[in-house]
């Protein structure tokens, strides 16, 4: 006798994926149809629970696919009633959340005659539900797994091309912690030198490597301190460096990206789930994006991108069509936000733009103006409920 968890599937993977994992059984039995078949969405689910330590669940040895048709209940009991042959005294968790409401019912009405276990996983919860016996009143019992960035990203058939790397990132944005809070905090007054960073070393931000030598008149002791803190050297005016590409990074922009990515960080744990920074990411049609900013949070996906300086090139802030684009990639619980430290995206009235105001809001993403970056920690706490 063996315990199989049943699964409807459906364009919304994480609910199965959380069910797999709470009850890690031996064996697994997907019920779905041609449409979801030619779009992967069980190999997704099973790429995204295999992460896992622990975790093997393979096609044709522990998991069973039984294609549908998703309008007919007579379809899908035939299709059960085969493949429950020499089964009938194995015990079944059936996971109601996914399919069509048609095939819900189906699966239902063939499995309550087996004394199964009955649940449902709200999209928006941690938790399951199990529905019946109706007349016993039961709270919701809590799931304790979270996806991490690369499980939701592998649920929905996304591959992440520098998973090497994003621990690297995440030491060096933290050594530089203080240094992108001091930036953020004398903003006003290292604008200019920003901008001038921006100037000299924009066309050459591809390059492994540069000797940086260039002649700067300091104006203030907040661009002298952030002369040394970044480790330059100045003879008589003249500022020298080595600068590797992360550095040319960090001078060109990185730096508003690093310092959301530590406030993000210092939540880890305390309501968000994990985060990751400069992640690049391809799709099914191996076109490739990289983000600024991402993290879970209740098996939700967040992503934030950062613009910094003036984005004269991007006058119209067309980066929210990318926003709302890449939006459509990642399942249905997906929440974006725009830091930008540009005074272009305010109206005379130093409100946002409407045209970009209206843009934003059609592609629900939360936007942050140059006035409100410096509070983005009790923004993101707020927006967040933690």
């Amino acid at each position: 006798m063996k315990e199989v968890l049943v699964s409807l599937v459906s364009d919304q993977t994480v609910p199965n994926i959380l069910g797999i994992h709470h009850f890690h059984p031996p064996e697994l039995l997907f019920i779905s149809t041609e449409e979801m078949e030619s779009k992967g969405k069980v190999d997704h689910t099973l790429n995204a629970v295999n992460l896992q330590e622990g975790m093997e669940y393979e096609r044709g040895r522990n998991v069973h696919v039984l294609t549908v048709q998703e309008d007919s209940i007579l379809d899908c009991h035939r299709a059960l009633e085969k493949w429950m042959q020499d089964r009938e005294d194995d015990e079944f968790i059936i996971n109601l959340t996914g399919g069509t409401k048609l095939m819900a019912i189906a699966v239902f009405e063939f499995f309550k005659d087996y004394s199964s276990k009955m649940i449902y996983i709200p999209v928006s919860k941690n938790a399951f539900i199990s529905p019946f016996p109706k007349k016993t009143l039961k709270k919701p019992e809590e799931i304790d797994r979270r996806l991490n960035v690369i499980e939701y990203l592998a649920a929905y058939g996304l591959k992440v091309l520098n998973k090497d790397k994003l621990s690297k990132n995440h030491d060096t944005a933290e050594k530089r912690k203080k240094l992108t809070a001091y930036i953020m905090e004398n903003y006003r007054e290292l604008r200019p030198l920003l901008g001038w960073f921006n100037g000299k070393l924009n066309e050459v931000r591809h390059e492994k490597k540069i000797t940086f030598r260039e002649r700067f008149d300091c104006h203030c002791r907040e661009e002298q301190a952030l002369f040394s803190g970044l480790g330059f050297d100045e003879k008589g005016g003249c500022y020298t460096k080595v600068l590797l590409k992360p550095e040319i990074s960090f001078l060109t922009g990185g730096w508003l990206e690093e310092y959301c990515f530590n406030i993000v960080d210092e939540f880890v744990g305390k309501g968000v789930d994990d985060a990751a920074l400069n992640i690049m990411i391809e799709n099914a049609r191996a076109r490739n994006n990289e983000f600024d900013v991402m993290f879970t949070s209740g098996n939700a996906l967040y992503f934030i991108e950062c613009k910094s300086l003036d984005q004269e090139h991007d006058k119209n802030w067309d980066v929210l069509y990318k926003i709302g684009a890449l939006q459509k990639e990642f399942g249905l619980r997906v929440e974006s936000f725009l830091v930008t430290t540009s005074p272009n995206i305010l109206d005379n009235e130093g409100k946002v733009k409407k045209h970009i105001a209206d843009r934003a809001e059609q592609f629900k993403t939360k936007v942050l103006t140059p006035s409100e970056v410096a509070d983005f920690k009790p923004f993101l706490a707020k927006q967040l409920k933690i």
